[in-house]
């Protein structure tokens, strides 16, 4: 005979009743799927009638365990209770949290909008302002075109009456007024010059306010530096170009001889003084009756009308020094060059012949815009 063996689940459904009530005899109640069992499917099994498994057969055992009802219902009813606290529990959080972060939107909001009128506040008060200017510059530049109009008009009438030819509306450019307009470009902004005691000759004599200079009778006790021109009687402005374009005039009334121009801060002060490009000057003189650009050698200058002033524009990068009779607002001559370090206007009045050059050099005003 076979060994039969107890059917394992029902063994363990034993063992777990007896763990929970050793005097309460549970029953069991065993299916049987296909396979070769001891009872019939349905009856009731008990330790008395157990049933058999055989491991040869495949089959499947479900035990319904009866436990009491009250004792489920508790332990479902406490699972309720602690889920719904946990999930209430959660929900709070989540308003709080939700409720913060709409205050925290809402402040943002807020301080957003106040920096935003503050800067519109502040837009309109610069456009304001900016405004203000541009009706300023527009009044300035219709004054100051209409009087470079009349210059045009006077100079361009001048040139028709010399060459024969029929004169050109005023709209039209003119190549002898090109000059016009690159002096105009530092209107804007007038240099006003003044001279420099630091670099003036001895024997030269500065007005208090350093717009004049004129040739004295004695020489003057000065500290001997090597920023002063020592054996002609020169002296420097004090304005200092690196860069840009620069325009001043410089009354001459009728004296008889000087020299006007630009020339390197570096030049050597001391000795006799060679007035060409190539030792750093760009002037123009009066000497002798003649008029003459300082280049290497001179060049000589038709004049039609002596100048009693004389205006000078330097334009840096450009690297030109050009020179005007403001008198008869022709063009004089412009020299063409390579700047570089540090410019200073220059000022020569010239030596004395008696009574007849005794007139200073005069640094004019220049109406600003």
């Amino acid at each position: 005979m076979a060994t039969r063996h107890l059917c394992p689940e029902w063994l363990g459904a034993q063992y777990k009743a007896a763990s929970l009530s050793a005097s309460q005899d549970l029953p069991w109640l065993c299916t049987v799927t296909p396979g070769p069992v001891r009872g019939q499917v349905g009856t009731e099994l008990t330790s008395a009638n157990p049933p058999f498994w055989d491991p040869s057969c495949e089959f499947k055992h479900t035990f319904l365990v009866h436990f009491p009802k009250k004792q489920i219902s508790r332990k479902v009813e406490e699972k309720r209770t602690v889920i719904t606290g946990e999930f209430n529990r959660l929900h709070t959080w989540l308003k709080e949290e939700e409720q913060g972060l709409l205050q925290r939107l809402a402040e943002e909001e807020r301080e957003t909008l106040q920096r935003l009128q503050e800067n519109v506040r502040n837009l309109s008060q610069q456009s304001s302002s900016l405004q203000q200017l541009i009706t300023e510059l527009e009044k300035k530049c219709q004054q100051r075109a209409a009087e470079l109009l009349k210059v045009r008009d006077r100079l361009h009438r001048n040139s028709s009456v010399q060459s024969g030819e029929r004169a050109l509306p005023l709209g039209l450019p003119w190549s002898g007024l090109g000059w016009a307009e690159g002096i105009a470009e530092t209107l804007l902004a007038p240099l006003d010059v003044t001279l420099d005691p630091d670099t003036a000759h001895p024997n030269l004599v500065l007005s208090e306010d350093r717009k004049s200079v004129r040739l004295g009778d004695t020489r003057q006790d000065l500290p001997d530096t090597p920023e002063r021109f020592d054996t002609y009687p020169e002296v420097l402005g004090t304005e200092r170009f690196t860069g840009g374009k620069r325009y001043w005039e410089v009354e001459v009334g009728d004296k008889t001889e000087w020299t006007l121009g630009v020339c390197r801060e570096s030049v050597s002060k001391k000795g006799n003084v060679t007035l060409t490009p190539g030792y750093g000057y760009w002037a123009m003189v009066l000497r002798d009756g003649k008029y003459k650009a300082r280049t290497s050698p001179s060049t000589p200058l038709p004049v039609t009308v002596s100048p009693s002033r004389v205006g000078i524009f330097l334009d840096y990068e450009a690297g030109e020094v050009s020179f005007y009779n403001v008198t008869d607002g022709s063009h004089l001559f412009t020299f063409t060059d390579t700047f570089s370090g540090t410019l200073r206007p220059y000022f020569h009045t010239g030596l004395s012949a008696g009574d007849t050059n005794a007139a200073p050099l005069i640094i004019c005003p220049i109406p600003s815009w």
